[in-house]
């Protein structure tokens, strides 16, 4: 059989086959053409939903809406991105109007369903390169942290840390696990199965960070512990940013004044924004390019430098605002006490004088949280931005720095006497 396939007169035979059939035809050349063409449809419907499936994930933006038809204003992104690409586009217009909502049972590629293989296709492509270029890489860090869903479901985030071919670090979010638990030994056996499930071997593993919670980083029995058991040469990291949250909220929660001062300013901007009539009068008196009142962000303190920015830049503003309201009679009895009571916190020296210190401290705070929250941060740095920040409280402790701040306080609210100077005595009796 060999020497036969080998031979010219076979070889010959063959080469007259081909040319005979790409002559004259095949019997079933009419079913070739179509099925060819039939493919190529399919497949250019196909590449148009990926392509906004893709625009959509990366973005993070919702897919679904209340009903998923076309045709309809309230239908979710996926729908209305399709309806848009095809205002462009006759080949999918055509393909709309023909299959767009007959429903289950009929071969569209549109339907919901559809878009959900796509999108588990392109999230087991995602992993699946990242997982060889930490393969690639072979050393690698984990960082894990767990925090509650919107459904109150708590959920363990699983990062991936390692250096890219142009030795640059990289980090790469590997998934979310529902339904973790708190204690050490569950999270520690999610975090090795993690890890076997994407064939990443812990021995290759060389840094883990986490945050300074007990079941996390503590002395004996946490998840650092247990995974330095697996792996000796696993060194912990405590996360950077996240000490020095805790050590800022802590340091401002051990003073009366500064609680005080934080509940206030929450009350400030609740007080605006519970109501458009007052937000409006707000938002006329501000100068142009001004930030607006913030909220106080209640999982990142250094955030509240915004809240305390805004305050700081808009005093006379606020103020004038605050005196509006009190003295419109047209408005609520309830309203303008509430505006009156605002005022008589704010428009004193005690208020004025934190406003400037907080919004100096808290803007320092940020600024260096961001800078520990950078990727390619390294340890050194890390510490030089530590040292610096402490310097820099140590600065203002000074009493020129505190009288700076007092005129600074006077020159802005006017006044020049503490509440405390100017209540009456108490006299006592002969």
């Amino acid at each position: 059989m060999k020497e036969h396939e080998n031979s010219d007169d076979h070889r010959y035979a063959c080469a007259k086959l081909l040319a005979r059939k790409n002559a004259s035809g095949r019997v079933y050349k009419g079913l070739v053409i179509q099925m060819e063409e039939e493919i190529k449809y399919w497949q250019e419907i196909l590449r148009r939903v990926m392509a906004v499936v893709r625009s959509l994930a990366v973005r993070g933006l919702p897919f679904r809406g209340s009903q998923e038809k076309f045709g309809l204003r309230n239908s979710g992104n996926y729908i209305m991105s399709l309806e848009l690409l095809a205002e462009f586009d006759p080949f999918l217009n055509a393909h709309i109007k023909r299959h767009g909502n007959k429903g289950c049972g009929t071969t569209s590629y549109l339907s919901s369903k559809i878009c959900d293989e796509i999108i588990d296709i392109m999230a087991k492509k995602v992993i699946s390169t990242i997982v060889t270029e930490i393969k690639q890489a072979k050393y690698f860090s984990i960082f894990v942290d767990s925090t509650p869903h919107i459904c109150h479901v708590e959920q363990l985030s699983f990062i991936v840390r390692y250096v890219s071919k142009k030795e640059c670090p990289v980090e790469r979010f590997i998934r979310f696990i529902p339904k973790c638990g708190h204690k050490a030994e569950d999270i520690v056996t999610i975090v090795l199965d993690t890890l076997k499930n994407y064939d990443l071997d812990i021995a290759d593993c060389r840094g883990q960070s986490y945050d300074n919670a007990s079941n996390m980083a503590g002395a004996y029995s946490d998840l650092k512990a247990r995974i330095k058991e697996v792996n000796a040469l696993v060194l912990f990291v405590s996360c950077s940013a996240h000490p020095l949250n805790l050590v800022g909220s802590c340091a401002a929660e051990c003073c009366e004044t500064s609680i005080s001062f934080f509940s206030n300013l929450q009350a400030l901007y609740n007080f605006f924004s519970i109501s458009t009539h007052r937000w409006g009068i707000l938002i006329l008196r501000l100068k142009q390019n001004s930030k607006v009142l913030k909220s106080l962000s209640q999982t990142r303190w250094s955030a509240r430098g915004d809240a305390c920015k805004s305050l700081c830049v808009s005093w006379n503003e606020i103020m004038a605002v605050l005196k509006i309201i009190t003295c419109d009679m047209s408005e609520k009895p309830s309203t303008r006490f509430e505006a009156s009571g605002l005022l008589n916190h704010f428009d004193s020296l005690e208020m004025c004088f934190p406003t400037l210190l907080w919004n100096d401290v808290l803007e320092r705070f940020n600024k260096v949280s961001k800078s520990l929250q950078s990727i390619n941060i390294e340890l050194s740095t890390i510490v030089k931005l530590y040292h610096s920040l402490v310097i820099y409280l140590e600065g203002i402790r000074k009493d020129s720095t505190f009288d700076l701040y007092e005129l600074k306080s006077i020159g802005l609210n006017g006044e020049q006497n503490y509440a405390y100077d100017l209540k009456r005595k108490p006299k006592r009796k002969v």
